[in-house]
């Protein structure tokens, strides 16, 4: 346990390397002197290790190619579902997800390496709140802002655990299964796990007093890598639907939307930014638009190579997985589209559109979303939150609180902008529900919700009659109650923490 420690403390000190948004907190002492007694000296110094956490959200981690931080962890969770069809004989990576066969593996480097890097950052973030309360004094809305956030990414990477290590969080229900360790110490010492109740109590503590310190605190440095008072309403709103409390959920996304029209000047992408894609790299330069809420800004010469999500997930890019394993949106989920939604173009229903070069496998239904800066570059941005997601969660929020009239009004709002044409239909009920979340499947395709999407609402897998190929992929249907959908827990943890518990296998 001692040496992920060490590994965490390392990380604390490379925030201040990392961290160039502002000049009023740059670093001017040498990375190798750093010390955690430098780090907690100011709080314009933990300000900078705020700065560091966000900065390695992009990363090269383990030894897996495609996982980058948390787009890679995004990507790996997609792999496992019904609406992202890969068929590839010949490129394997990602392949023990889409068979299902790496979930109940402990020694599999895609759980040990989001595990080990969520408690990294866990970790930091309590070093940081280990020491902030010194300034509460004499740091004004800067401690706020720096204890805000630190409470942000305890709540939100412990909330990504638990995801995916437990049993979904049932409204009603007791919830008394284990679920993941909490920690709210800065400690690596052996740690028994909480129950899943005891989880989400504990995350919704965390958030919430994240959203107190925050109202009305103008950030130091006002961009979309940081976390605002927006965005953390809207990581609340996740949670929320995570627990089916769909009034907290509808509210707190509304507080999110609000905060970043009103405040940010965020808008919707308008239908010619949506149609333009993929002549336009838009997702890669997501923040030169008005969607993103909370993004990674990464400039050119800010690569993590083939870790990069677009070295896996953008269609233009020369590397072997995209030129073989090309990724491909479920036949089924973009017939739901209309066919005046623009988003058709987002994907090539016949496989003839050009590719870079002949080397490029050609395959229908693969996708033009996510298109590189450069087809010899893997550098894009990254959204882990857009305005479009808070339009969608606001909707569904809505429909499943049976507010069937405000939540037309709402994804009314919003589906205009993909779709110019679109005239509500009237719908109530399951088939306003449906229609809701086949545009959230169709907008968050390969942004690392769907998989999410399923566990929460208790669906299975289903890729029957569609375009995967059961010879390539082995598994078309997962049940709900698979036990596969709770990940087993590392066996590094395992063999250090004699307090933990496998899940049953």
């Amino acid at each position: 346990m001692k040496r992920k420690y060490i590994i965490s403390a390392a990380f604390l000190s490379l925030a201040l390397s990392f961290s160039s948004c502002d000049n009023d907190f740059m670093e001017t002492a040498p990375t190798d002197q750093t010390s955690d007694a430098t780090v907690s000296a100011s709080i314009e110094n933990l300000y900078l290790a705020i700065n560091g956490i966000h900065r390695k959200y992009v990363s090269q981690d383990g030894s897996s190619q495609g996982q980058g931080g948390e787009p890679g962890f995004g990507h790996s969770l997609d792999t496992q579902s019904d609406d992202l069809e890969f068929n590839s004989a010949v490129n394997g990576w990602h392949r023990v997800l889409q068979r299902w066969t790496a979930q109940s593996d402990p020694s599999s480097s895609y759980i040990n390496v989001p595990w080990r890097v969520y408690y990294m950052r866990i970790l930091n973030a309590n070093l940081i709140l280990n020491s902030v309360d010194n300034f509460e004094s004499t740091g004004g809305d800067l401690y706020k802002q720096v204890k805000a956030e630190a409470l942000t990414f305890r709540a939100i990477n412990h909330f990504m655990l638990v995801q995916r290590h437990a049993k979904r969080y049932v409204k009603g229900a007791a919830n008394s299964d284990l679920g993941i360790p909490y920690r709210l110490e800065p400690t690596t010492d052996a740690m028994a796990r909480n129950t899943v109740a005891e989880v989400y109590d504990l995350i919704n503590e965390d958030i919430d007093l994240a959203i107190k310190l925050m109202d009305g605190v103008k950030p130091a440095v006002d961009n979309v890598n940081h976390f605002n008072y927006g965005t953390m309403c809207g990581i609340k709103a996740r949670i929320a639907l995570a627990m089916q409390e769909y009034s907290i959920a509808a509210d707190y996304s509304d507080k999110a939307i609000k905060y970043a029209e009103s405040n940010k000047g965020a808008s919707l992408l308008t239908p010619a930014q949506v149609e333009s894609c993929p002549t336009t790299p838009i997702f890669a330069n997501i923040t030169n638009t008005g969607e993103a809420i909370w993004a990674a800004m990464t400039q050119d010469d800010q690569t993590v190579y083939f870790y990069s999500f677009y070295a896996n997930m953008s269609w233009n890019y020369s590397a072997s997985i995209i030129r073989q394993a090309v990724r491909c949106i479920n036949s089924n989920l973009y017939e739901t589209m209309s066919e005046t939604d623009l988003r058709r173009g987002w994907w090539d229903p016949t496989g003839k559109m050009s590719v870079p070069t002949t080397s490029f496998t050609k395959r229908a239904y693969q996708h033009r979303k996510f298109t590189a800066r450069s087809s010899g570059d893997a550098v894009g941005d990254y959204a882990f939150m857009r305005l479009a997601e808070l339009y969608l969660m606001k909707a569904e929020a809505l429909a499943r609180d049976n507010k069937a009239t405000e939540a037309q009004t709402t994804f009314t709002k919003f589906q205009i902008t993909r779709d110019p044409d679109y005239v509500s239909k009237g719908n109530t009920g399951d088939a306003l529900i449906a229609e809701i979340m086949n545009s959230r499947y169709v907008e968050l395709w390969g942004e690392g919700f769907n998989w999410l999407d399923h566990k929460r609402l208790g669906l299975p897998i289903n890729r029957t009659n569609s375009n995967f190929d059961v010879a390539t992929c082995t598994v078309l249907e997962v049940p709900a109650d698979d036990k596969r959908w709770q990940w087993a827990i590392p066996q590094q943890e395992m063999n250090s923490n004699p307090l933990m518990v496998q899940n049953p296998l």
